[in-house]
């Protein structure tokens, strides 16, 4: 039973983990976008401007910035049932 414990902490413990860094590359990310747009920076425009970007592009286009953003994409996991 206390192995079973320990498994359910080190779960719980790397949940948080992960929690910690998606809030971490969020901050990272609005950084980011806050200083390219500057006072016109609001989510909505960000969402809006990629979506516009993503959507208008070739495919070509596409997977070049998919290449070039291999290194910050996160591993293909499958999703979890909550």
């Amino acid at each position: 039973m206390n192995n079973i414990n320990g498994i359910r902490k080190k779960i719980e413990y790397l949940k948080k983990k992960e929690m910690e860094l998606e809030t971490k590359e969020a901050l990272m990310l609005y950084r980011k976008f806050h200083k390219i747009l500057g006072e016109e920076y609001s989510s909505e425009l960000v969402v809006g401007l990629i979506a516009h970007a993503w959507e208008n592009k070739s495919p070509k286009l596409k997977e070049t910035w998919l290449q070039k953003a291999t290194s910050f994409r996160p591993s293909q996991v499958a999703p979890q049932a909550n």
